[in-house]
C-alpha cells in the first residue's frame, strides 16, 4: 500500500517531446504533462500526498500551471542543474514513490493527446475550483442557454465576431450570449467561466486549456483559420466530458493542406495562422451550433462538416 507515501511525478526536460520541452512555460504545453499525472494520483488514491519533481535548466512553472498544481494539493520541487540519469531523482526519500510517465505515449497520434484517463478526473479537479452551487445558479433548471464566446486580441482573431453573435441571437433567441477577451486574473475565474457555460465558441488557443473545467455534455466549437489546424485541444475537451466540434473551411479535412503550408511556406503559415484574423461564414457557424444543440435536423454530410476529420 503506497497511499501513505508521497508519489512524485518525475518530469526531466531531456525526456520530454521536443515541442513540450521547449514551451513548458506555456501552460497548454505543461498541461499535457501535469494532467496525466493527476489521473495517476487519483487512481493511486494519493491526491493528498502527491508531488511534481521538475528536473531541467529550462523549466519555468507558468502561473496557470502553478495555480492548478496548488489546487491539486501537490508539492513541487525543481532541480535546475544536473539532470538525473534515467530520470531517477536520488534526493527524493527512498520510501517515496517515483512515477515516471511515458511521455511519448502521451502523444500516440498528433491529433489525439492523452490528458486524462477518465472524465471523472476532470470533475474532481473542477470541484476544487468551482462549487456545484455556482454552476447550478448559472445554468440548467430552465435557465437560458449559456453560450460563451472567446475573442483573441490578435493572432487567430475572429474578425466577424459581431456578425456571428447577431446570427446566433437571431436563430437561438433563448440563448444568453457572453463575449470575453479572457483577461481573467486567476485560474478560478477562468474555471468558473468555462464551468458555467452550455456551449463555448473560440478560435484554437491557450484559453481552451480551461476545457478541463467544463461540465459533462458542454459543447465546445473550435474554429481554425486557413492553413492552421492543430488538433491538440479537442482531446482535452472530450476527455474532460465535453463535446468537441469544429469549423475549418467548409468542413474539409485539412491535414495535408495544413502540413504543406507549415513545411513548404512557413511565412504563409505564420501569416494565416499565427498572426492573422479570419472570418468564418456566419451561416456555417450558426448551422454547426444549431446541429450540436439539436435545433437543426442532422444529416450524415452535415455532421461530418461539424466534426471534420477528428472523429
Amino acid at each position: 500500500n503506497h497511499s501513505n507515501q508521497t508519489h512524485w511525478c518525475i518530469i526531466a526536460s531531456k525526456f520530454l517531446p521536443r515541442t513540450t520541452n521547449s514551451h513548458f512555460d506555456h501552460f497548454p504545453h505543461s498541461s499535457e504533462i501535469i494532467l496525466p499525472c493527476w489521473s495517476y494520483f487519483i487512481k493511486q488514491n494519493v491526491t493528498n500526498n502527491c508531488g511534481f519533481y521538475l528536473a531541467g535548466e529550462r523549466f519555468v512553472l507558468p502561473k496557470w500551471t502553478k495555480e492548478v498544481v496548488e489546487k491539486m494539493g501537490c508539492k513541487v520541487k525543481m532541480q535546475t542543474k544536473g539532470v538525473p540519469k534515467d530520470n531517477i531523482i536520488e534526493s527524493i526519500p527512498v520510501d517515496d514513490v517515483q512515477y515516471i510517465p511515458n511521455l511519448y505515449l502521451l502523444r500516440p497520434r498528433f491529433d489525439y493527446f492523452h490528458y486524462l484517463d477518465h472524465p471523472e478526473h476532470a470533475t474532481i479537479l473542477r470541484k476544487r475550483f468551482v462549487s456545484d452551487d455556482t454552476i447550478a445558479n448559472a445554468k440548467g433548471n430552465d435557465k437560458p442557454l449559456q453560450i460563451g464566446i472567446i475573442q483573441r486580441p490578435n493572432a487567430r482573431r475572429i474578425d466577424n465576431l459581431i456578425e456571428i453573435e447577431k446570427g446566433l441571437q437571431r436563430d437561438i433567441p433563448n440563448g444568453n450570449i457572453t463575449i470575453t477577451n479572457f483577461t481573467f486574473s486567476t485560474v478560478e475565474e477562468q474555471a468558473t467561466w468555462f464551468a458555467t457555460k452550455d456551449m463555448i465558441i473560440a478560435a484554437h488557443g491557450a484559453a481552451l486549456t480551461n476545457s478541463i473545467f467544463v461540465t459533462p455534455g458542454t459543447i465546445v466549437l473550435v474554429m481554425y483559420p486557413p492553413g492552421y489546424f492543430l488538433q491538440t485541444l479537442e482531446p482535452l475537451i472530450e476527455q474532460s466530458g465535453g463535446i468537441a466540434i469544429q469549423w475549418y473551411e467548409k468542413g474539409i479535412n485539412p491535414y495535408v493542406k495544413s502540413y504543406l503550408i507549415e513545411k513548404e511556406n512557413h511565412t504563409a503559415y505564420e501569416a494565416l495562422g499565427q498572426y492573422g484574423g479570419f472570418s468564418p461564414p456566419v451561416k456555417e457557424v450558426v448551422s454547426r451550433v444549431k446541429l450540436a444543440l439539436g435545433l437543426k435536423l442532422a444529416t450524415v454530410s452535415a455532421m461530418y462538416g461539424v466534426h471534420g476529420g477528428y472523429h
